[in-house]
């Protein structure tokens, strides 16, 4: 029925837009002449040649001629544009076969032209939001190993890696892994893989080869891309084949792990290819390959993460509760009565390091097919085909071996020159992915349970078994380990492959994940009938969730499946006033979720020119995100605690929310824990500390989930000075959130606190208990604030930039200890770069460098710990190129962190080092 409806919208959207399509007329005019480089008289190949406002164009071929015939009424304009050049408009009056142009090489700042900011095309100095940009020429010179990665040099952007296969992109505070709160896109199409809830960022994405520009807006942005455009959107545009006709491919060798530290120094390799071409100006088509391949960085870091241990029994490996940051299966752990006078002692199991769990021999594969047909010179119709294939390392809740995972797209867009509608659909493949924790868990289990295990260690240390030394952790733990399966031996490998395609978590490690996600949306332009008073767009969207995990991250077992549909509608409107120097953009969206309720997010901006290119900003944004599919329906034991949805279909029967249940907060265990150790150090019975403390515990009484919220506040100036050579762009912004979306960590024991208390107690002492985090919202308002300061000097051919952000979370007073917001972002940072791709007969460089100031990371991975420290860091980026136009081919050598200083960005993620790289890129249309 839903698909039914889905269709139905198209088809609605479709009768609404194509009446206002406009048909050839009869009259055909036909341009045609030769395109030179300005300085050099060379002819220049691939310069794109359109009609501005309609979708008719052509190419230069070989030798630089073009030929361009069109319906469109005469006069109309005449663009010729190319990377790296200045484009040049003509105005044509009749058909012409000798006009020719010479295009000046050069970069003209503040003339970009961007989309994303209010979804129709406007020039970047008069954006009404902050808005970055990264063109076809900036990504292909970035210093950075990937476009992707070089993404972080633009003001405002963080980027962490949890793996090489996994770069995840966030502006304005509130960092994640999976990073729910900003949403990324690929022409047009949302990257998120739609069970697992994580942006695959370029994992699965879009090729060097086939990007022509990104753009990147900080901030919330739900007023016109809907739900979980919280922090920002990232928009990136593929090469239309219409515009960017030919063969490309390059060849990368890279490597790393150069000091030897986690691994021998190990190859990287990487390959793409690009072909494109139109036929008779109505038909074109394009595909891509790109495949890479690398050993990952290693995560193999050991702080001990257990926070009811380390307060009480030490921090340090002596500990036996120790349980290390990047070693698994030592979560499995209990409380043995034997310290002084019978006072209960946690204890962990013996766990195995990361390395030995996961394969980090990762690779990428991506692939896409285009088919595009102009219908009219003002209709065309798309086809896009992507899939994508890799092994990775992922980190969410735990360290998941993502191994064979796939993610598949097809999309239909029928595009107008004022509307377009698309529909899209997501496939999503675990494959072989597994659960690296619950892997070394079950690894322990399978030669000895946790019974017997503790219950040999509980005998050792007690003096029980006679030959052994009583009273000595190291000999307790050496006798219960007895027959433990050693890393690198037959019975381990064997045993561990045997696990990894196990789906139930008890016994195994897989995760089988094949959820679906079906989008229809579109947008129409009204501005040709009102566009005399105001310019207004209208536009809505429907999307279908299909969760399918077989109940191994989702409570969808058996009989109970689950989907999720929501939609939403919004109009904007934008009014032109004093000459045009005054632009005023007003929005309102609604928007419906199965589970919650239906909201509006309305936005309002201002931009006012004070003289021409000077512009000075100001905004007002609304945004909200709604809980995602795993917010609403995770069921999954992740060892030191079981992730459950904050939907009540998800916990129905457990008693976990709302008033009376039967949970404890996880700060009130901690203060117990403490005061009940202090007091029996001063000699009071055990038994009778218990008693006398349990009056610490308070029950948590975790509301449901529910849609989080933000306004946010946004002034800023963008200008140009010394001839248009220096651009300045500075920006203040204030975001105040509510119901803020968290997971808190809470604790069931046997009896229940509500109505027998002391019973409570004891069942914490003896760890009778169950942890649990649920998905709920914060108590208290949070507040974020923060500051940009950009610029961009052009100086012969040298461009050098700089920029520097600022961002401060507030979350005001009373702050509840369970409910810390992970807001996982540096106080300051900034950045440097400089390049000149041609310093001398066609040799050329560019380069960048980092610096980000120490921050406190949180997530559920270590839930519990809120003060983990991600110290500051700098990196540098660098790179020479060398080009050949006679073989149309540019060579590279660089490298990202060339000084190989290890860094780690996210808390149990990896150490990063240096990749160096040479490379060869051949373009047919390189000049």
């Amino acid at each position: 029925m839903r698909k039914i409806l889905q269709n139905s919208i198209l088809l609605l959207l479709l009768t609404l837009f194509i009446p206002g399509v406009e048909a050839f007329s009869q009259t055909a005019v036909t341009v045609s002449g030769q395109v030179t480089d300005a300085s050099t008289r060379e002819p220049l190949v691939g310069v794109n040649v359109y009609v501005r406002d309609r979708m008719v164009g052509t190419s230069t071929d070989s030798r630089g001629q073009y030929r361009l015939t069109t319906n469109t009424p005469t006069p109309f304009t005449l663009v010729f544009s190319m990377v790296g050049f200045t484009p040049q408009e003509i105005s044509i009056t009749e058909s012409r076969s000798d006009l020719d142009v010479a295009l000046s090489e050069g970069q003209v700042l503040g003339s970009e032209v961007v989309v994303t900011a209010s979804r129709v095309e406007e020039n970047i100095m008069r954006s009404p939001v902050s808005v970055e940009k990264m063109d076809a020429r900036a990504i292909r010179e970035t210093p950075a190993a990937s476009f992707y990665e070089g993404l972080q040099n633009l003001k405002t952007v963080d980027i962490i890696t949890s793996s090489l296969g996994f770069k995840i992109i966030n502006t304005r505070g509130f960092m994640s892994t999976s990073n729910n709160r900003f949403v990324q896109f690929i022409d047009g199409m949302d990257n998120q893989a739609p069970g697992l809830n994580i942006p695959v960022g370029n994992m699965v994405g879009i090729s060097d080869l086939d990007a022509e520009s990104v753009e990147i807006i900080p901030g919330a942005a739900s007023a016109l891309y809907g739900p979980n455009a919280f922090n920002g959107v990232i928009n990136m545009t593929s090469k239309n084949p219409f515009d960017y006709q030919g063969f490309s491919a390059m060849v990368k060798l890279g490597v790393n792990h150069i000091d030897g530290r986690d691994a021998s120094p190990s190859p990287m390799y990487e390959g793409m290819i690009r072909y494109a071409k139109a036929i008779n100006n109505r038909f074109a088509f394009k595909v891509n390959l790109a495949y890479m391949t690398a050993h990952d960085w290693h995560a193999n870091s050991t702080e001990n993460v257990d926070p009811l241990s380390y307060a009480t029994q030490g921090n340090d490996p002596d500990n036996p509760a120790y349980n290390a940051l990047n070693v698994y299966g030592d979560e499995a752990v209990t409380s043995l009565p034997i310290g002084p006078f019978g006072l209960p002692v946690r204890v962990a199991r013996t766990g195995y390091l990361e390395e030995d769990l996961v394969d980090y021999d990762t690779y990428s594969l991506k692939g896409d097919a285009a088919l595009h047909y102009r219908v009219t010179e003002r209709l065309e119709v798309i086809y896009h085909y992507k899939y994508g294939a890799g092994t990775s390392v992922y980190q969410a809740a735990n360290r998941y071996a993502i191994k064979n995972f796939t993610l598949q797209q097809h999309k239909l867009e029928l595009r107008g020159s004022n509307f377009f509608a698309r529909t899209y659909s997501t496939f999503e493949d675990s494959g072989d992915s597994y659960d690296s924790r619950f892997l070394a868990l079950n690894l322990n289990r399978t030669w000895k349970s946790d019974q017997q295990w503790f219950q040999e260690y509980a005998a050792a240390y007690l003096g029980i078994v006679q030959t052994l030394t009583p009273g000595n952790h190291d000999v307790a733990r050496s006798f219960a380990d007895r027959g433990r399966l050693e890393p690198g031996t037959p019975e381990f490998d064997r045993e561990k492959e045997r696990l990894q395609g196990l789906t139930d978590f008890r016994r195994g490690a897989k995760f089988d994940d094949q959820t679906k996600m079906y989008h229809t949306e579109g947008q129409y332009d009204l501005s040709r009938w009102t566009g005399k008073v105001v310019d207004v767009q209208i536009g809505g969207n429907y999307r279908l969730y299909d969760l399918n995990s077989n109940g191994t991250i989702f409570s969808d077992t058996v009989g109970n499946d689950i989907t999720i549909y929501e939609y939403g509608a919004y109009a904007q409107a934008i009014k032109r006033l004093l000459s045009d120097r005054l632009k005023i953009t007003a929005s309102l969206r609604y928007d419906k979720n199965e589970n919650f309720q239906g909201r509006f997010t309305p936005r309002a901006s201002a931009v006012f020119t004070v003289a021409e290119n000077h512009n000075f900003r100001a905004s007002f944004q609304t945004g909200f995100r709604n809980p995602t599919t795993q917010d609403q329906f995770i069921f999954l034991n992740v060892g030191q605690a079981i992730l459950v949805g904050g939907v009540p279909a998800t916990s129905r029967g457990l008693n976990l929310y709302g008033p009376g249940s039967n949970t404890i907060t996880l700060s009130s265990v901690q203060a117990f824990g403490n005061e009940v150790q202090l007091d029996v150090i001063e000699g009071v019975n055990s038994s009778r500390a218990v008693i006398q403390n349990a009056g610490i515990l308070q029950a948590a009484e975790v509301d449901y989930v529910k849609p989080e919220q933000v306004r946010a506040y946004e002034v800023g100036y963008k200008g140009l000075l010394l001839d248009k050579s220096l651009m300045f762009d500075i920006n203040y912004y204030y975001s105040s959130y509510r119901d803020f979306i968290l997971g808190t960590t809470v604790v069931q024991t046997e009896s229940d606190i509500q109505t027998n208390p002391q019973a409570a107690a004891f069942d914490i002492a003896l760890s009778r208990f169950q942890p649990y985090q649920l998905y709920t919202n914060a108590d208290q308002q949070v507040a974020a604030q923060g500051a940009a300061l950009g610029v961009t000097y052009i100086l012969g051919g040298y461009t050098f930039g700089g920029n520097t952000n600022w961002n401060k979370l507030d979350l005001g007073e009373d702050v509840n200890p369970d409910q810390i917001a992970g807001f996982n972002t540096p106080e300051w940072k900034f950045n440097l770069t400089v390049g000149n791709r041609n310093v001398y007969r066609n040799l050329g460089f560019s380069a960048a460098f980092r610096w980000s100031d120490s921050y406190i990371w949180q997530s559920s991975f270590i839930a519990g710990i809120n003060d983990a420290l991600i110290p500051s860091y700098y990196t540098l980026d660098a790179q020479v190129s060398y080009k050949v136009p006679a073989i149309k081919s540019i060579f590279r050598i660089g490298g990202s962190n060339v000084t190989n200083n290890r860094i780690r960005q996210v808390y149990g993620g990896p150490y990063i080092g240096g990749l160096y790289y040479v490379s060869i890129t051949f373009d047919e249309l390189l000049n």
